[in-house]
């Protein structure tokens, strides 16, 4: 049997970007993704998960990207199809490299997966490196949650009241944007699907990796933070077809996605369509 690796590229770098209907932000962030990227091999594939929108065609327009079409997905697959977008797009990249990528995410500086293959690139056995969550709240406000969450997890932990096996759940690779070595999930076919429980993005295939005696690798979210930004729940506050449960939640969204789409930085890029070309 043939090593499902072979066709890798040694340190080519695939970027993934499940998709569904929301146009003017996958275009803001491909565009970034191009403009801040030419340091680096980069082959970037967008899975789209069945649009029926102008967006398919914006992205068949676009020489430099692969782009796999999953016609039969609908937006009531969500989030399951994000998850298996990742499997189909590792299973079809060349990167030795793999970077999970939401479409919420904007590139702000040239150097931006440095830190990630720093981390990657650590020892041997490091197969996948991220960081925490990003948000474009008052730093306080986010370590206060980050601590308060640490704190109630221990304590459940210690309780007894979550069965899970290892403390470093609370120290892996978030899925918005994280590098993983292509070659370790292939060749113990593992996945991005959740399995049970395990639903918080990133968590599953950390698990699995962990399982076969991989390490994953932490950026400092201060760090990350300098390099791009992340609307979490980007595409819920663009799209009506699919908002978030809770209403405080969705308002959220939606103001912290209307602020940046305004910022000086991210107009440039919704304007600069000489970055659509081949």
């Amino acid at each position: 049997m043939s090593n499902p690796a072979t066709h890798l590229v040694p340190s080519r770098i695939t970027v993934c970007i499940p998709h569904w209907q929301v146009r003017d932000m996958i275009s803001i962030c491909l565009r970034s993704v191009r403009k801040h990227s030419e340091k680096y091999d980069l082959e970037v594939l967008v899975v789209d998960n069945g649009s029926r929108d102008d967006s398919l065609d914006y992205l068949r327009s676009l020489p430099w990207i692969r782009l796999i079409e999953r016609p039969d997905e609908t937006v009531t697959n969500w989030p399951a199809n994000v998850f298996t977008a990742w499997d189909a797009g590792i299973r079809a990249c060349t990167g030795e490299f793999f970077v999970t990528m939401h479409s919420d995410v904007f590139i702000r500086q040239d150097d931006w997966l440095d830190l990630f293959l720093r981390e990657i690139t650590a020892g041997p056995q490091v197969a996948a490196s991220g960081a925490w969550k990003l948000n474009l709240e008052s730093p306080w406000y986010a370590l206060q949650k980050r601590l308060v969450g640490s704190l109630v997890a221990e304590v459940k932990r210690w309780t007894g009241r979550r069965a899970r096996s290892s403390f470093r759940e609370g120290h892996y690779p978030r899925d918005y944007c994280a590098m993983y070595r292509t070659g370790p999930i292939l060749e113990h076919g593992l996945t991005f699907c959740p399995n049970g429980d395990l639903i918080t993005g990133g968590y599953a295939i950390s698990r699995q990796l962990w399982d076969h005696g991989y390490e994953t690798r932490m950026i400092p979210v201060w760090e990350l933070s300098r390099k791009l930004v992340h609307v979490a729940h980007g595409t819920a506050a663009v799209s009506n077809a699919k908002p978030l449960h809770h209403r405080a939640a969705q308002r959220k969204a939606e103001q912290r996605a209307a602020a940046l789409m305004h910022e000086n930085w991210v107009e440039q890029l919704r304007h600069d369509s000489r970055l659509d070309a081949a």
